[in-house]
């Protein structure tokens, strides 16, 4: 996806607004659009997150007792192995930053606010909110998958509400 894309589903967003409301429009555009490659983003990311080790890892950790050879072999290895999600992840990065950015420019803040605050979910299927039997047998891989969308929603917001309490 390319800023042009991005560009033509805010378009789409905008007729939808004025058809059926900010509510669908915003449906669309983040629900859909934005938390599908939110959504990517976040799985290319998954694939990476141990490829680097954390700052408070411990002494007996391989690369602290390997040294500089152990250290300079795992970063190329990394780098020739890894360096595609490398680029995805950035790409994916790019991509999201220009999209929140070009939401931000179609829709109010308190538009995107209201919108996020009462979504059922990011890149959910609405007929699957409205199933009763589905809360009926509520597993404990819905309970996890539940907290991954809250997750996944306050992280949008991070991205798309600017901080007013300043």
């Amino acid at each position: 996806m390319e800023i042009e894309q991005v560009q033509e589903y805010c378009q789409e967003a905008l007729k939808i607004a004025k058809l059926e409301g900010t509510h669908a429009s915003l449906s669309f555009l983040i629900g859909e659009k934005f938390g599908l490659n939110f959504s990517l983003l976040r799985k290319a990311r998954r694939k990476l997150q141990f490829l680097y080790p954390s700052d408070d890892m411990s002494e007996d950790h391989p690369l602290n007792q390997g040294g500089r050879t152990l250290k300079m072999s795992y970063a190329l290895t990394v780098q020739e192995h890894y360096s595609i999600p490398l680029e995805q992840v950035k790409h994916l990065e790019s991509i999201l930053a220009g999209f929140a950015e070009a939401i931000l420019n179609a829709f109010s803040q308190e538009d995107i606010k209201n919108y996020l605050e009462s979504s059922p979910g990011i890149g959910t299927d609405p007929k699957e909110m409205e199933d009763p039997e589905s809360e009926a047998e509520f597993s404990v891989n819905d309970l996890l998958l539940e907290a991954e969308e809250i997750l996944v929603l306050e992280d949008i917001k991070k991205l798309l509400l600017k901080d007013t309490s300043s």
